[in-house]
Protein backbone atom coordinates (compact mmCIF):
# COMPACT_ATOMS: atom_id res chain seq x y z
CA UNK A 1 0.00 0.00 0.00
CA UNK A 2 2.83 2.69 0.54
CA UNK A 3 4.28 1.73 -2.20
CA UNK A 4 1.26 2.96 -4.26
CA UNK A 5 1.27 5.77 -2.59
CA UNK A 6 5.27 7.02 -3.58
CA UNK A 7 4.05 5.33 -7.00
CA UNK A 8 1.61 8.21 -7.37
CA UNK A 9 3.78 11.20 -5.96
CA UNK A 10 6.03 9.86 -8.82
CA UNK A 11 3.71 9.88 -11.35
CA UNK A 12 2.50 13.10 -10.60
CA UNK A 13 6.36 14.46 -10.17
CA UNK A 14 7.56 13.10 -13.44
CA UNK A 15 3.93 15.09 -14.62
CA UNK A 16 5.14 17.96 -13.82
CA UNK A 17 8.01 18.45 -14.71
CA UNK A 18 7.46 17.63 -18.53
CA UNK A 19 5.12 20.31 -17.88
CA UNK A 20 8.28 22.77 -16.76
CA UNK A 21 10.57 21.21 -20.12
CA UNK A 22 7.64 21.88 -22.36
CA UNK A 23 6.47 25.49 -21.10
CA UNK A 24 10.68 26.06 -21.10
CA UNK A 25 10.82 24.81 -25.16
CA UNK A 26 7.61 26.82 -25.88
CA UNK A 27 9.44 29.93 -24.25
CA UNK A 28 12.32 29.30 -26.37
CA UNK A 29 10.78 28.92 -29.13
CA UNK A 30 8.39 32.07 -28.66
CA UNK A 31 11.96 34.08 -28.38
CA UNK A 32 13.23 32.72 -31.33
CA UNK A 33 9.87 33.83 -33.46
CA UNK A 34 10.04 37.12 -31.52
CA UNK A 35 13.89 37.34 -32.77
CA UNK A 36 12.47 36.41 -36.52
CA UNK A 37 9.76 39.13 -36.30
CA UNK A 38 11.75 41.79 -34.70
CA UNK A 39 14.73 41.55 -37.59
CA UNK A 40 12.66 41.48 -40.28
CA UNK A 41 10.86 44.70 -38.63
CA UNK A 42 14.11 46.56 -38.14
CA UNK A 43 15.09 45.51 -42.12
CA UNK A 44 11.14 47.15 -43.15
CA UNK A 45 11.56 50.08 -40.63
CA UNK A 46 13.09 52.61 -42.88
CA UNK A 47 10.16 52.37 -45.02
CA UNK A 48 7.64 53.25 -42.50
CA UNK A 49 6.24 57.16 -43.04
CA UNK A 50 5.54 58.10 -40.15
CA UNK A 51 1.71 59.28 -39.43
CA UNK A 52 -0.48 58.91 -36.39
CA UNK A 53 -1.41 55.48 -37.29
CA UNK A 54 1.98 53.89 -37.77
CA UNK A 55 3.45 56.13 -34.67
CA UNK A 56 0.77 54.97 -32.14
CA UNK A 57 1.38 51.30 -33.78
CA UNK A 58 4.59 51.81 -33.35
CA UNK A 59 4.56 52.75 -29.93
CA UNK A 60 2.05 50.08 -29.34
CA UNK A 61 4.58 47.47 -31.11
CA UNK A 62 7.72 48.42 -28.87
CA UNK A 63 6.15 47.87 -25.68
CA UNK A 64 4.07 44.74 -26.44
CA UNK A 65 7.26 43.42 -27.55
CA UNK A 66 9.38 44.42 -24.58
CA UNK A 67 7.00 43.40 -22.26
CA UNK A 68 6.76 39.87 -24.25
CA UNK A 69 10.28 39.76 -23.48
CA UNK A 70 10.33 40.31 -20.09
CA UNK A 71 8.00 37.63 -19.50
CA UNK A 72 9.31 35.33 -21.46
CA UNK A 73 12.77 35.70 -19.15
CA UNK A 74 10.31 35.22 -16.20
CA UNK A 75 9.15 31.69 -17.66
CA UNK A 76 12.87 30.82 -18.53
CA UNK A 77 14.42 32.14 -15.29
CA UNK A 78 11.82 32.00 -13.04
CA UNK A 79 11.82 33.94 -8.98
CA UNK A 80 10.74 31.33 -6.64
CA UNK A 81 10.47 32.89 -3.21
CA UNK A 82 12.06 30.70 -0.28
CA UNK A 83 9.56 28.57 1.82
CA UNK A 84 9.73 29.22 5.89
CA UNK A 85 11.49 25.65 7.41
CA UNK A 86 9.17 23.26 7.99
CA UNK A 87 9.36 20.70 11.17
CA UNK A 88 8.41 17.99 9.39
CA UNK A 89 10.99 18.59 6.30
CA UNK A 90 15.00 17.63 6.44
CA UNK A 91 17.22 20.60 6.93
CA UNK A 92 18.69 19.69 3.38
CA UNK A 93 16.59 18.69 1.05
CA UNK A 94 18.08 15.87 -0.74
CA UNK A 95 15.77 16.14 -3.85
CA UNK A 96 17.22 19.00 -5.11
CA UNK A 97 20.33 20.03 -6.71
CA UNK A 98 21.32 22.93 -4.01
CA UNK A 99 20.77 20.10 -2.00
CA UNK A 100 22.30 16.88 -3.39
CA UNK A 101 25.96 19.24 -4.37
CA UNK A 102 26.08 20.14 -0.79
CA UNK A 103 27.69 17.09 0.46
CA UNK A 104 31.36 16.41 0.08
CA UNK A 105 30.67 12.96 -1.55
CA UNK A 106 28.22 10.98 -2.98
CA UNK A 107 28.69 8.07 -0.10
CA UNK A 108 28.10 11.56 2.61
CA UNK A 109 24.77 12.19 0.51
CA UNK A 110 23.67 8.34 -0.03
CA UNK A 111 24.01 7.74 3.84
CA UNK A 112 21.91 10.85 4.98
CA UNK A 113 19.49 10.12 1.84
CA UNK A 114 18.73 6.40 3.88
CA UNK A 115 18.39 8.10 7.44
CA UNK A 116 15.78 10.30 5.69
CA UNK A 117 14.23 7.50 3.76
CA UNK A 118 13.87 5.10 7.12
CA UNK A 119 11.50 7.60 8.81
CA UNK A 120 9.11 7.30 6.32
CA UNK A 121 6.73 9.56 7.42
CA UNK A 122 9.32 12.25 6.94
CA UNK A 123 10.27 10.68 3.62
CA UNK A 124 6.74 10.93 2.13
CA UNK A 125 6.20 14.55 3.48
CA UNK A 126 9.85 15.69 1.87
CA UNK A 127 8.43 13.85 -1.78
CA UNK A 128 5.23 15.77 -1.34
CA UNK A 129 6.73 18.59 -0.71
CA UNK A 130 8.83 18.66 -3.82
CA UNK A 131 5.76 17.54 -6.02
CA UNK A 132 4.35 20.72 -4.48
CA UNK A 133 7.41 23.26 -4.99
CA UNK A 134 7.35 21.95 -8.84
CA UNK A 135 3.79 22.59 -9.06
CA UNK A 136 4.14 25.96 -8.01
CA UNK A 137 7.26 26.86 -10.46
CA UNK A 138 4.66 25.21 -13.15
CA UNK A 139 2.07 27.39 -11.73
CA UNK A 140 4.25 30.40 -11.73
CA UNK A 141 5.86 29.82 -15.24
CA UNK A 142 2.32 29.39 -17.03
CA UNK A 143 1.20 32.73 -15.98
CA UNK A 144 3.79 34.45 -16.94
CA UNK A 145 3.82 32.56 -20.26
CA UNK A 146 -0.01 33.15 -20.63
CA UNK A 147 1.22 36.95 -20.68
CA UNK A 148 3.81 36.84 -23.18
CA UNK A 149 1.57 34.93 -25.68
CA UNK A 150 -0.60 38.16 -25.19
CA UNK A 151 1.62 40.09 -26.06
CA UNK A 152 3.34 38.31 -28.50
CA UNK A 153 0.10 38.44 -30.11
CA UNK A 154 -0.23 42.20 -29.86
CA UNK A 155 3.38 43.17 -31.13
CA UNK A 156 2.63 40.66 -34.43
CA UNK A 157 -0.25 42.22 -35.00
CA UNK A 158 0.82 45.58 -34.54
CA UNK A 159 3.52 45.04 -36.67
CA UNK A 160 1.48 43.67 -39.36
CA UNK A 161 -0.93 46.54 -39.87
CA UNK A 162 2.44 48.52 -40.11
CA UNK A 163 2.99 46.60 -42.94
CA UNK A 164 -0.49 46.86 -44.22
CA UNK A 165 -0.14 50.68 -43.91
CA UNK A 166 3.17 50.87 -45.74
CA UNK A 167 1.98 48.16 -48.48
CA UNK A 168 -1.16 50.13 -49.35
CA UNK A 169 0.27 54.17 -48.70
CA UNK A 170 3.15 52.33 -51.30
CA UNK A 171 0.89 51.50 -53.59
CA UNK A 172 -2.14 53.54 -53.62
CA UNK A 173 -0.84 55.96 -56.28
CA UNK A 174 -0.38 52.69 -58.51
CA UNK A 175 -3.89 51.74 -57.83
CA UNK A 176 -5.57 55.07 -57.76
CA UNK A 177 -2.77 56.78 -60.98
CA UNK A 178 -2.44 59.72 -57.97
Amino acid sequence: MKDDHYLSLFKVLDSEQQIIMRTDQKAFTMLSLMGVFMVFFLVHFPKIQINWFNFIMLILYLVAALVALIQLIMVINPRIKRREKQDDLPETNPTYFKGIVSFNSASKYGKYLRKIMDDENRAYTMFANQVYSVASINDYKHGHMQTAIRFFAVAIISELLIVMSVAYTRSLPFLFGG
